[in-house]
């Protein structure tokens, strides 16, 4: 993972902190206009009397809980389903990928979406494997090709929606597409996965 995607995680694990504060608000209060660019040095510099002092939103809400999971992300500790793990001694035997928005709920059409978060499974349980993101330059390539290539090594691909030639995209890449309805939750598909994984698995 690149320090850009770095970056990116720990400014959207922010705004899951803080979703009373819009995506604006939220940059221009971390990136004081007085301050160096961007980066993830710069963002582990920041303290919380500083960022107190500046906060734009209610302070009234701001606990020290909260206060303490912002300062977290900040550091790039990051929130159980945005933590990337290695669990040592054991391998993937099922990478399976889960379009979403948040990283809770598989939501949005696979053509349209920018967020995949990749779980591994073996015979025992299931662990964030990776995240990746739709690039901001895909380049020249047709959007769903470097969807496709983005996901290599995946066996399985859960969005809410996808059209018949993506579909047929990706299953040339060795990646098998599942569609499931509106609102299902990551939790409860890798619980089933799980399920399927302590039994004699499908062709």
């Amino acid at each position: 993972m690149s320090d850009d995607d770095r970056l990116f995680w720990r400014l959207f694990a922010l705004m899951h902190c803080l979703p009373e504060l819009s995506s604006p608000q939220l940059l221009r209060w971390i990136a004081h206009e007085d301050e160096a660019s961007l980066d993830l040095a710069y963002l582990s510099s920041l303290d919380q009397p500083q960022l107190m002092a500046r906060f734009p939103g209610d302070r009234a809400v701001m606990t020290r809980g909260r206060w303490q999971r912002v300062m977290a992300c900040l550091r790039g500790e990051m929130p159980p389903h945005l933590a990337v793990m290695s669990p040592p001694g054991r391998e993937p035997q099922l990478l399976v990928t889960f379009s979403s928005r948040d990283g809770i709920a598989i939501n949005g059409t696979f053509g349209q979406c920018r967020l995949f978060f990749i779980y591994a499974f073996d015979g025992t349980g299931s662990w964030l494997h990776g995240l990746r993101r739709y690039p901001s330059e895909p380049g020249e390539q047709e959007s769903n090709e470097v969807r496709a290539q983005l996901l290599a090594g995946c066996h399985l691909l859960f969005c809410e929606a996808i059209g018949g030639p993506a579909a047929a995209r990706i299953i040339r890449h060795n990646i098998h597409p599942m569609k499931v309805p509106p609102g299902t939750s990551i939790s409860s598909q890798r619980d089933a996965l799980q399920t399927l994984m302590t039994d004699r698995l499908p062709p």
